[in-house]
């Protein structure tokens, strides 16, 4: 038995023989030691016996028997080895350590815990700088040890634009509904044979891993293809992934493409150069005079002024100058005396004056609409931010999501109409989107039934015929996803309109006609600017929100 006397002389500790049993040994001298359990603990601790798991009750029952004289030897504790536990997280993607200290005995070794691991199949994201930490502290409380590695999912197919600088055929709305104002500018042109769209192929992704070693598989990206009808491009003979232009024009971006359209310039339009019907892009370096027409599948550029003309554009309209009709007093009120302008995308213009312009995106005047009549899918802004000028006077404004003017009206009470919100006509676009999106979800189906049949039957399907099933597959898939992008466009067009305004910076006159869904305010006295909008299914007037951005659809 090995001893350690204690202060109080004939009181000693020792371990037992095995080494595991820490005893209390009191040999009497004549009388008792007088002593508590707290002495005994500071005795425990100056002799260095304080690290051992001590049996709290047991210090009370030796403290009695110290006061009692008699002789006696006592169990108080024992010798503890540390112990440690290795918890594996229910996923399988972490394995945590803790560590309990030694009271006497012996601290946990790095081979007892690396045989743990083995034993629970923990072989992969060890974190080896972690459990040595964890051993050196000699406690740890679910220290992170290993760690699995999440898939690394493979990205999507993707279509890059090759050329710096083009334009999107199509609108962009933003979360507040507005569809920002863009700066037509000059007319980018690529030569025939120049690439201008690349199609990069998904990535498979990477696998992951758990701590036991199992793979977890990556989710590859999804196929991207182009569209199946673009117009002025071909594919790279030597890249089926390469677009190049096939014509010389201007590269406009479609859906899941690239179109190149031709470009058409004419120093001015009249009865010398007569009406211009063109598949492509028209640009006028000078006017287009009164009486003549210009229909463009692309855009419609417009350097000098139109007056009692036509435009028809499958794309923007930008006219630098203004668009006028005859001001005569003996025909001014007449059809053929005024401009008709239509587009499917943006139009913008200095001043418009008895014309008739209708857009299926947005409508941007720089300073004055006289006596027309506006028509916009989207929003109708006149006027620039910081400008004088910026009135509607006269005619009808109509705009699903936003009409903007500075002034609205005049003096004098001119007759003014101006409606906002939501039109039938989307109603029945979604509906009619929704059947034909039913339509090639079916014949999808319907290939992909053939597809399946040939795989379990090989040699049974002509190999002509499963070419253009496939080729059918891709074309549906296309086509599905392009339609519910265009659900989803419509769907949010329709939300963003419950919130339609119509917002006047400066003045209101009377004489305004303002219509909200069947909802009519009408005007009958001047007031500052404010806000016409629905509440609770009132048209109400506010008044205007100091954060009201009077820039063309908030951007410059």
């Amino acid at each position: 038995m090995r001893q350690a006397v204690g202060s109080g002389a004939n009181l000693s500790f020792a371990l037992s023989d095995d080494g595991r049993k820490l005893l209390a040994r009191f040999s009497p001298g004549g009388m008792g030691l007088s002593t508590d359990k707290a002495g005994l603990r500071r005795l425990l601790d100056e002799e260095g016996w304080g690290r051992y798991s001590i049996y709290e009750p047991f210090l009370d029952e030796v403290a009695r028997k110290c006061q009692s004289g008699l002789p006696f030897e006592q169990v108080i504790g024992e010798a503890r080895d540390g112990s440690f536990e290795v918890k594996l997280d229910n996923s399988k993607m972490a394995a945590y350590l803790t560590l309990v200290p030694p009271e006497g005995g012996k601290a946990v070794e790095k081979a007892e815990v690396f045989r743990r691991l083995e034993e629970m199949g923990i072989v992969a994201g060890l974190n080896l700088e972690a459990i040595d930490r964890a051993l050196a502290l000699g406690e740890a409380s679910l220290v992170p040890i290993a760690a699995g590695r999440q898939p690394e999912h493979g990205v999507d197919g993707w279509l890059e634009s090759l050329i710096p600088i083009v334009r999107e055929r199509r609108p962009r709305i933003d979360e507040n509904g507005i569809a920002h104002y863009r700066d037509m500018g000059e007319i980018v042109v690529v030569r025939a044979g120049e690439s201008v769209m690349r199609r990069n192929p998904p990535t498979p992704g990477v696998a992951g891993e758990t701590v036991l070693g199992q793979p977890i598989p990556a989710k590859p990206g999804k196929e991207v293809a182009f569209a199946s009808k673009l117009s002025g491009v071909e594919f790279d003979p030597a890249d089926p992934n390469v677009l190049r232009a096939a014509i010389t024009g201007q590269p406009v971006r479609v859906k899941n493409g690239i179109n190149i359209e031709p470009t058409y310039t004419v120093p001015k339009v009249d009865i010398t150069t007569g009406n211009i019907a063109f598949e492509g892009t028209v640009k006028v370096l000078g006017d287009v005079q009164a009486g003549m027409e210009i229909q463009a599948t692309g855009d419609i550029y417009i350097d000098g002024t139109v007056e009692a003309a036509s435009l028809d554009a499958g794309g923007d309209i930008v006219v630098k100058g203004g668009v006028i009709g005859r001001m005569d007093a003996r025909d001014r009120d007449s059809a053929e005396a005024r401009s008709h302008v239509c587009c499917d995308g943006s139009f913008s213009a200095r001043f418009v004056q008895n014309a008739r312009v209708e857009a299926g995106d947005g409508i941007y005047v720089e300073e004055m609409v006289m006596q027309s009549d506006l028509s916009a899918v989207n929003q109708i802004i006149v006027g620039k931010q910081g400008a004088a000028k910026g009135h509607i006077i006269g005619g009808s404004a109509q705009a699903t999501l936003l009409i903007q003017a500075h002034v609205l009206g005049s003096p004098s009470h001119t007759r003014t109409q101006v409606s906002a919100g939501i039109s039938p006509r989307e109603h029945d676009l979604l509906k009619r989107l929704a059947r034909e999106r039913e339509a090639w979800e079916n014949r999808l189906a319907d290939v992909e039934k053939l597809l399946a049949f040939a795989r379990e039957n090989p040699g049974r399907i002509a190999a002509d015929v499963l070419a253009r099933a496939d080729y059918t597959r891709r074309d549906a898939q296309t086509r599905i996803e392009l339609l519910r992008e265009e659900q989803e466009q419509v769907s949010l067009q329709i939300e963003l309109a419950k919130d339609a305004k119509v917002a006047v910076i400066k003045t209101v006159f009377g004489g305004i006609e303002v219509e909200f869904g069947g909802k009519f305010h009408w005007t009958t006295d001047k007031r500052e600017g404010g806000v016409f909008r629905l509440d609770e299914g009132e048209l109400i007037f506010d008044a205007l929100p100091r954060q009201l951005s009077v820039a063309r659809g908030g951007a410059h």
